[in-house]
């Protein structure tokens, strides 16, 4: 399994990695710090699901989002904020699911149970 996480805090982007590798053990992840390298990675790559910040220098995680469906990326993207106000525009956008920050270990098995990953 490949999965994107694209982040630009370090620390939550960090706690991303080592949750999903304590979940998922064979899991290979790459990361980006922006939405517009984001975007050049899920393009050049095929990932089992991203996951990807909202607000993001450069390209936010709606953009990206919205940029891969018309695209037609069917996979999974499941965008993380902590304002409660973006999740019907990340959902509108294309999202697969909205999580909020800070994210728990529970919501990301949650997840990848739900997405059969």
């Amino acid at each position: 399994m490949r999965i994107l996480i694209v982040e630009d805090d370090s620390n939550v982007r960090s706690f991303l990695q080592n949750a999903m590798k304590a979940l998922r053990r064979s899991v290979k992840i790459e990361t980006a710090t922006n939405g517009a390298d984001g975007l050049k990675m899920a393009r050049r790559q095929e990932y089992d699901l991203i996951i990807t910040d909202y607000h993001m220098p450069k390209l936010t995680g709606l953009d990206l989002t919205f940029t891969l469906r018309q695209e037609g990326c069917t996979i999974p993207i499941v965008v993380v904020s902590a304002d409660p106000d973006t999740e019907t525009d990340a959902i509108v956008a294309g999202s697969s699911l909205f999580l909020h920050k800070p994210v728990s270990l529970e919501n990301l098995r949650y997840m990848l149970d739900m997405f059969g990953l």
